[in-house]
């Protein structure tokens, strides 16, 4: 992989809002209907299964998995998609909603400590042993993290010399 010029770095930085707001959105998934959605868990439980450590290192993961997919994001969507910032960001969250529903959960489901250990349910393709409501709480965060970025990279390119 190139090694990123530093004129990129605010790309981490929207990547990391971005993140955040996708945080948001999944620690309120309970209040409309779907189940705790505790992504840093999930994603520490493959380093970890001491539950306090793997949240520490799962949040560490999202955040660089945020800060990728923002440069992803500015090497491909932004690019070579020519569309408004908005359509582009909605546009970015559907590819990685279908991404996570259709390859992300089904290969969790296989994979992670916490399913193989009976720690939690494999949520299954679309998530759909969590209930309806968890995919669409998924496309909401993931709209959550791609708009803001898209507008932050969009606001970035106008004023960049």
């Amino acid at each position: 992989m190139p090694k990123l010029p530093w004129r990129l770095a605010p790309l981490i930085v929207f990547g990391l809002a971005g993140t955040a707001i996708f945080d948001l959105f999944t620690t309120a998934a309970p209040m409309f209907g779907a189940p705790v959605l505790n992504v840093a868990l999930w994603d520490g439980s493959f380093l970890t299964l001491n539950l306090k450590m793997a949240i520490v290192g799962g949040f560490i993961i999202e955040m660089a998995l945020g800060g990728l997919l923002a440069y992803l994001y500015h090497l491909g969507i932004a690019r070579y998609f020519q569309a408004p910032y908005w359509q582009k960001g909605l546009f970015f969250g559907v590819v990685l909603w279908g991404l996570v529903m259709m390859a992300g959960l089904p290969v969790f489901d296989h994979l992670s400590p916490l399913v193989n250990n009976g720690l939690m349910l494999a949520p299954g393709l679309f998530a759909r042993h969590f209930g309806r409501s968890t995919a669409l709480i998924l496309l909401a965060a993931l709209w959550g993290y791609s708009l803001p970025l898209s507008y932050l990279h969009h606001r970035w390119e106008e004023n960049s010399p």
